[in-house]
């Protein structure tokens, strides 16, 4: 099945010994979630020094393609938080990372979205065949 990464990073899968099984470029225009920031006062709590501002954070939907029949798509969590209605989603997971802490690969993917339905849906598909 092929994959689009609609990330903004290369997104590279390693298997346990940390060699590498396959890579994506980065998207040029990557999958976004819009949000607005709404102040809504501040947080009550004598031991403050100052005021420590809550925020109200709304998300929109992100710019995704329709789904197309057998196309993956790779996007960040928080864009597949913003759909669940997709079960063409794929997120990094098992995540990699070097010395400073920067993510470096992943060693695996979560289907987001539903969770299949009475032997229904691509991720139950996928599940039969393993």
């Amino acid at each position: 099945m092929p994959v689009v990464n609609l990330t903004p990073h290369v997104v590279t899968v390693v298997d346990e010994d940390a060699r590498v099984i396959r890579t994506w470029p980065g998207a040029a225009d990557p999958a976004r979630v819009e949000a607005e920031r709404v102040p809504m006062g501040h947080l009550d709590d004598d031991k403050c020094r100052g005021l420590v501002p809550l925020i109200v954070e709304r998300r929109t939907r992100a710019n995704l393609p329709e789904p197309r029949e057998g196309v993956w798509f790779i996007v960040s969590s928080v864009v597949g938080s913003a759909h669940p209605e997709r079960d063409d989603l794929l997120i990094p997971s098992d995540l990699v990372r070097d010395k400073r802490g920067v993510v470096t690969a992943c060693r695996s993917f979560v289907i987001s979205g539903r969770s299949p339905k009475k032997g229904k849906g691509r991720a139950m598909e996928i599940a039969k065949r393993t």
